[in-house]
């Protein structure tokens, strides 16, 4: 690989040992710690996962946290079950938006809304669902009390941590959103207006007696209790749509987990509203192909399978409490959370939760950023994923499990958009489909096909325009592999008990087996 390309070759992000508690696998190396923390305590995959979601709030707090809405895949060996949590945000009753169309520069009408409301600002906000998700999961399958489960996530809030390169990123990339108002440049800018760099120390003191509250009280802290109040406050103060009935009346939905085979592994990942039908879709597509030996072959393998798994996808998606078959996702951001814990009992999950882009609201006095979810809908009537209050919209997130037999053998998760499908699917392709080491697979240089164009890596520029004029593609390259190409995370334990965790080098992320 040219020098460059890659600006975090250098990182070693993943474990390979054998697996005497289990396994944890986040983008943050400090997150990671907490959920080694539980399992070295007698917690068990789930205890594990949730308190790395709930610390990953922390270290990276404009990607998730309690303003945020997801969903997990969660395996409990002792009982032999199978399901999801579907915790997304959910539109507020009173949820409308006034619209206007505008000419783009090729001549075309775009639908958009006025001001930018469900981008930015308190009328992007969704009902949160994070709190609610991952407390429901700890309750069915986890072995360890809340509070417990918290502590390493309150520790890291009140005693700070180092900022991640991912997070600085994030900030920069998002610096115009952070002084929006003062609270959210109180908590996300220094106190002279500059931006958190890489390795600066920060603090998240409020969020921590946020957290603090949600492990004293549980859930209802913030859908109906001190937490909620300051929310709904907010609301009422700048027109936000969000009230103290919709965040009451939020419920977590237990799902069926959707299913798919590929090399003889059964794969379990989220039902709609997610996209995660399309990951077997794709694979399919691919073993019906076969498996190229040569890279040019590869990569239009690869493109030809994205293109047919989002043809698919345009049939349509929404949620299924308001629509009886699968549109596409709104307006989806790269910026998004996933993790994932296995453990020697035979127990996995992973989840994936994201803010969206964010609202840019912070909450005065709670250290809640909370999620711009709303603009995952189409802002249009006559969608199947348009905008009624209390449904949940589309998205691409899809933390999915793995079996042999009826073992579960890996857990895998992404953030990154429409390229969290790709991306998954093409770490399946690489390890279980050419036989490469799971960490090998994670670094292999990506593409991204969708449509009429395509996206690629730096380091296979060449390849990836060679395929992108066969297919009649528009190829864009990316100067450096960048977490805008997914960020995935991924467990893959054998039968023996060997384990690898890997954290994706794109985000300087962890994998840790204990």
């Amino acid at each position: 690989m040219p020098d460059g390309f890659d600006p975090n070759a250098d990182w070693v992000g993943y474990e390979r040992a054998p697996m005497k508690l289990g396994a944890v696998a986040c983008g943050n190396p400090d997150a990671a710690e907490a959920g080694v923390e539980i399992l070295e305590r007698g917690g068990n995959a789930i205890d594990a996962v949730i308190a790395t979601a709930f610390a990953m709030g922390v270290v990276e707090p404009l990607d998730s946290g309690l303003g945020a809405g997801g969903f997990m895949t969660v395996h409990h060996a002792r009982t032999k079950t199978t399901t999801t949590f579907d915790f997304m945000g959910t539109a507020p009753v009173n949820a409308k938006y006034e619209l206007f169309q505008s000419v783009n520069p090729l001549g075309d009408y775009t639908i958009l809304v006025k001001d930018k409301a469900n981008e930015i600002g308190h009328r992007s906000v969704a009902v949160p669902g994070a709190a609610a998700g991952l407390c429901r999961a700890l309750d069915t399958f986890g072995r360890m009390p809340l509070k417990s489960v918290m502590a390493p996530a309150i520790r890291l809030a009140y005693d700070g941590f180092d900022v991640a390169p991912k997070a600085a990123l994030r900030m920069s990339r998002s610096k115009d959103m952070l002084s929006y108002m003062p609270a959210t440049a109180a908590m996300l800018l220094k106190p002279d207006g500059g931006l958190f760099q890489a390795g600066d120390r920060m603090d998240m003191s409020d969020y921590g007696a946020s957290l603090e509250l949600i492990a004293d009280e549980g859930p209802r802290a913030l859908y109906e209790g001190e937490l909620g109040a300051k929310i709904v406050a907010e609301m009422e103060a700048h027109g936000g749509f969000l009230t103290a009935d919709d965040l009451a009346s939020y419920h977590v939905v237990r799902r069926p987990a959707a299913g798919g085979q590929y090399r003889g592994r059964r794969i379990a990942t989220m039902g709609p509203p997610s996209t995660g039908f399309m990951v077997a879709k794709g694979l399919a597509a691919l073993d019906a192909a076969g498996v190229p030996e040569d890279a040019h072959g590869r990569t239009k393998a690869l493109a030809e399978a994205m293109l047919a798994m989002f043809n698919a996808r345009r049939r349509g998606l929404g949620d299924p409490a308001f629509v009886p078959s699968p549109i596409a996702p709104g307006g989806e951001s790269t910026e998004t959370t996933s993790l994932c814990a296995m453990d020697a009992i035979g127990n996995a999950a992973c989840i994936t939760f994201s803010n969206n882009n964010h609202s840019a609201v912070v909450v005065p006095g709670t250290g809640i950023l909370l999620n711009n979810q709303m603009r995952l809908f189409h802002a249009w009537e006559g969608s199947a994923n348009s905008v009624v209050g209390g449904k949940r919209p589309a998205s691409s997130m899809m933390p999915t499990l793995l079996f042999e037999g009826n073992r579960a053998a890996m857990a895998i998760g992404a953030s990154g958009a429409t390229r969290i499908v790709t991306a998954l699917m093409q770490i399946l392709f690489h390890h279980l489909g050419r036989d490469i080491p799971l960490e090998k697979a994670v670094r292999e240089a990506r593409v991204h096909a969708e449509e009429d164009s395509m996206m690629c890596d730096p380091d296979i520029a060449d390849t990836a325009r060679a395929v992108a004029g066969e297919l009649g593609l528009t190829l864009s390259v990316n100067p450096v592999r960048d977490p805008m190409m997914a960020v995935c995370q991924t467990i893959s334990v054998d039968a023996d008990g060997m384990a690898v965790a890997v954290g994706d080098p794109r985000a300087r992320a962890q994998g840790r087996v204990v």
